[in-house]
C-alpha cells in the first residue's frame, strides 16, 4: 500500500513509518518539522516538508503521492504550553487537522 504519514517526524509517527516500511509499504511523510526532527524520518520514506495550515500544499501532496491510506499524527503535545496558549493548540490540533479531512 501507499501510505501518507502526516506528522511522521515525531516520535510516534517516525516509529510507525519505520514499521510500515519494514512491512513493505511505500511511505511518504508530510511534516512541518515544528515538533519533530528531519533525522527521525527513515531514509526509505519520501519526505515532504509541509504544513496542514496550507490547504493547497495538502492538495498537491495528496495528488502527487496518491495514497491508499493516510495516517495522521501531526499535533502539538506540550501540556504546559497548551495551558498558556490554547488557541495555538486548537488551531494546530483541530483546525489544521480538519484541513486534511476537507
Amino acid at each position: 500500500m501507499k501510505i501518507l504519514v502526516v506528522g511522521g517526524s515525531g516520535y510516534i509517527g517516525s516509529i510507525c513509518t519505520e514499521l510500515l516500511l519494514d512491512e513493505g509499504h511505500e511511505v511518504a511523510v508530510f511534516d512541518n518539522l515544528g515538533e519533530g526532527h528531519r533525522r527521525a524520518v527513515d531514509s526509505r520514506a519520501r519526505f515532504i516538508e509541509g504544513d496542514l495550515a496550507d490547504r493547497k500544499q495538502i492538495e498537491l501532496t495528496l495528488s502527487s503521492t496518491r495514497p491508499d491510506a493516510v495516517m495522521h499524527f501531526a499535533a502539538s503535545a506540550l501540556v504546559g504550553e497548551s495551558m498558556r496558549d490554547p488557541s495555538k493548540y486548537f488551531r494546530n490540533n483541530i483546525s489544521n487537522g480538519l484541513n486534511l479531512l476537507d
